[in-house]
């Protein structure tokens, strides 16, 4: 089994840039495991165990059961992130027409809120022509 684990396994240099000796020296991204590399791993693992000393079958559903409650609860998370967009997207169109003050780049910006626009998953603002990002928008009044 530790077998299967090491040649599976990440490996040090996933964890670490490329040179050592670069002044920006950051771990590594981790992909998340996706369904079908969960299933090679688990078939990899049926296909070397012990014949006389298999896995047990409580132990299996579990596996499947923890790997599909995961993959749910992924599902779940990035539905409501796209919800909490659009829900954010749907609120800020009663800025147009107001007076908006952002903070931008540590100085106060306002101006009239000419539109909206929600592209990519992010609500921007704009004002005086220009769009921002609608998190920087820390005061509403009227005009």
């Amino acid at each position: 089994m530790s077998d299967l684990l090491t040649a599976t396994g990440p490996q040090a240099s996933d964890f670490v840039a490329r040179d050592p000796n670069e002044t920006n020296f950051k771990p590594a991204q981790q992909e998340a495991l996706g369904q079908a590399e969960f299933f090679k791993l688990l078939t990899t693992q049926l296909a070397s165990q012990d014949p006389l000393e298999p896995m047990d079958d409580t132990a299996f559903i579990a596996q499947m059961a923890n790997f599909s409650e995961l993959e749910m609860m992924s599902n779940l998370n990035d539905n409501f992130s796209e919800f909490t967009s659009l829900q954010q997207f749907q609120a800020s169109q009663g800025y147009i027409g107001k007076k908006v003050t952002l903070l931008v780049d540590g100085e106060d910006l306002s101006g009239i809120a000419e539109g909206i626009e929600y592209k990519d998953g992010k609500t921007s603002i704009f004002v005086d022509g220009k769009d921002y990002d609608l998190n920087l928008v820390y005061k509403i009044e009227q005009p």
